[in-house]
């Protein structure tokens, strides 16, 4: 990868418009990375039907051949590409709202397979979605940023899935020391610590007067009641006003939190972003964080370039923020410890004020350039790594028809011809009663078309597949002979699709699971949108899974497969299997992997 703009995908769970912390982080990463001047596209769920319409027909449009359909101009405006609708927030958390988790994953696939990015870069991977597992299709730098830890309390129930996943990522990031401490604990692995920015001209100054800024933005509002206890009893002329930043709805749910003794001094803000908050902090002088969760938020940083003495939750993270003059941490609901602070804080306005200018300096120090500038660093830096030969995504994807038939208008010459046309790489050619119309198809390709050489199997329970046979293999056998038939030659067995064929029942199938290597999970004989959906579900249920057109004739070519990276031989076609993408395609499509790496390799030199 040359010096030039980098093509940037940031993956996020979470939809846009943002209307979370994590969302909001992506957002002024992604305008970060424009201002430096590179191609940068977000891909995410979008709110409301008009945006996942939107982005439903650029994913298309790349998927029909238009290779720029989700690219951002260099240096422009980020450019959100919704990768589905999102659906109905969570009564519980942030507010988050995700995309669905077929379509968002099948637009998530096609945008990170065929978009031609340089750089994949997926935020929260252990939010509820199928991102993570559709990095495995991104063919550049793939990198992976952990906001929160709390979810890796979960971790343990899929942690072989979460391994395998992550073990596609080349970057792992943390937002901080203390979170990669916990991160390696649970997900061991090397990471890289790239905290968060802010803009600085937003916040500041704190104010003049008086004043008291809770932030308690947790729905059970469990922090906010504890917390507002210590302030029961104060003197409101030394406290000043009492300002909460709550959750991003139910205002009047927070304010009837509040005691009754207090209502009258306090105001309620629903946290809208950093413009609502960064008003709301500057209305007091003390900034209150009563949970861990809210002391190692974004909304702690932001506190402190307003200039404000921040009391925060014990946590590492707060920590190292405040260190020992920025702010004092506090034992979490411990009210003796917390009444005590907050009353010697009022009672000497100077310390408050030394506290505030030591915490401006720290909260003002990074910007969100600066993380661009470092998230630039690693992304080149990982780029100019050599390659891995053997690793999955060393080698552009290609487009591959695993299951063609023959039949009076498709011999050889056809397959061949319809094969380059279609930018078809490889093509399984399995037609029943011997390999012998797969050996004449292998004879005829050129070198840039793979012939696997296959053959159908009349098997006495139903109709099998055999690949990479030397020998034919005789038709009334019984299904483990058969099966054993295709092992012994070093082959890799296939169970057909019901739609293409008549497949042995299932009870015969559970007998010889064992020899079983492939299932095929996708045919051209149902809506594409359908047998998509259902081939991803088998991959996702563990098994490998082919796709052919079960062409009989040219005009069917190419009009199921999958888009796979290259193999030498049946264990690296079996393990290619495991990172493939199904993919239905129209009749007389032409293939684009190969323009797709065309371009990739225009741009980089």
């Amino acid at each position: 990868m040359s010096e030039s703009p980098l093509r940037i995908a940031l993956v996020s769970p979470h939809a846009f418009p943002p209307g979370d912390d994590v969302g909001r982080a992506v957002a002024a990463e992604a305008e970060a990375l424009a201002r430096r001047g590179h191609a940068v596209t977000i891909l995410a769920p979008g709110t409301g039907r008009q945006a996942a319409d939107a982005g439903r027909r650029r994913i298309e449009a790349l998927e029909a051949g238009d290779a720029d359909a989700v690219a951002a101009e260099p240096g422009g405006a980020p450019l959100l590409v919704a990768t589905s609708r999102a659906i109905r927030r969570s009564t519980k958390g942030t507010g988050r709202r995700l995309g669905g988790p077929i379509e968002s994953a099948s637009g998530l696939e096609i945008a990170l397979g065929l978009g031609g990015f340089d750089v994949a870069h997926l935020h929260e991977p252990l939010a509820p979605s199928p991102a993570l597992a559709a990095l495995r299709h991104a063919t550049g730098v793939r990198a992976v940023t952990f906001h929160r830890t709390a979810p890796l309390a979960g971790v343990a129930f899929v942690r072989p899935l979460v391994d395998r996943a992550l073990a596609q990522a080349d970057v792992r990031i943390a937002l901080s020391p203390a979170a990669r401490h916990v991160l390696a604990g649970v997900l061991p692995g090397d990471y890289e610590v790239v905290p968060e920015g802010l803009d600085p001209e937003m916040y500041g100054p704190a104010a003049d007067e008086p004043g008291i800024v809770v932030v308690a933005r947790d729905r059970d509002r469990t922090g906010l009641r504890f917390v507002l206890r210590a302030l029961l009893g104060t003197d409101p002329g030394q406290t000043g006003p009492i300002t909460i930043i709550g959750p991003p709805d139910a205002p009047q749910r927070t304010r009837a939190a509040v005691p009754k003794a207090l209502r009258d001094r306090v105001s309620v803000i629903p946290d809208a972003g950093p413009a609502s908050r960064a008003d709301a902090l500057r209305r007091g002088r003390i900034a209150l964080f009563p949970t861990e969760e809210e002391a190692t938020s974004p909304v702690l940083r932001e506190a402190m370039a307003t200039g404000m003495c921040v009391l925060a939750a014990r946590c590492p993270d707060a920590n190292d923020d405040l260190g020992t003059d920025a702010g004092m941490t506090l034992p979490p609901f411990n009210a003796e410890a917390w009444a005590d602070a907050v009353a010697s804080c009022l009672a000497n306005p100077a310390r408050v004020a030394l506290f505030g200018a030591a915490a401006e300096a720290r909260g003002r120090a990074r910007t969100w350039d600066d993380v661009a500038g470092d998230l630039e660093v690693l992304y080149r830096e990982q780029a100019a790594r050599p390659a891995d030969a053997d690793g999955p995504g060393a080698d552009p994807p290609v487009f591959a028809d695993l299951r063609i038939r023959t039949g009076p208008g498709l011999g050889a010459r056809e397959i061949v011809a319809a094969a380059v046309e279609r930018d078809i790489r490889v093509v399984a050619v399995a037609a029943p009663g011997g390999i012998e119309p797969a050996l004449e198809v292998h004879q005829a390709a050129p070198d840039r078309v793979r012939v696997v050489v296959g053959q159908e199997i009349a098997t006495r329970e139903g109709v099998v597949v055999g690949l990479f046979l030397t020998q034919s293999v005789p038709d009334g056998l019984s299904l483990e002979d058969a099966l054993r038939r295709v092992r012994d030659q070093g082959g890799v067995t296939v169970i057909p699709h019901p739609d293409s064929a008549v497949v042995p029942p299932a009870e015969s199938l559970r007998a010889v699971h064992d020899l079983i290597d492939c299932h095929e999970g996708l045919t051209a004989a149902r809506p594409a949108a359908q047998a998509t959906d259902a081939a991803l579900l088998l991959q996702r249920a563990g098994l490998v899974v082919t796709a052919g057109s079960g062409a009989t004739s040219p005009a069917e070519m190419g009009t199921a497969g999958v888009l796979m990276r290259p193999f030498a031989g049946p264990e690296e076609f079996l393990a290619a299997l495991g990172d493939a993408r199904p993919l239905r395609r129209r009749r007389g499509l032409r293939g684009r992997s190969t323009r797709s790496s065309r371009r990739t390799s225009q741009r980089d030199t």
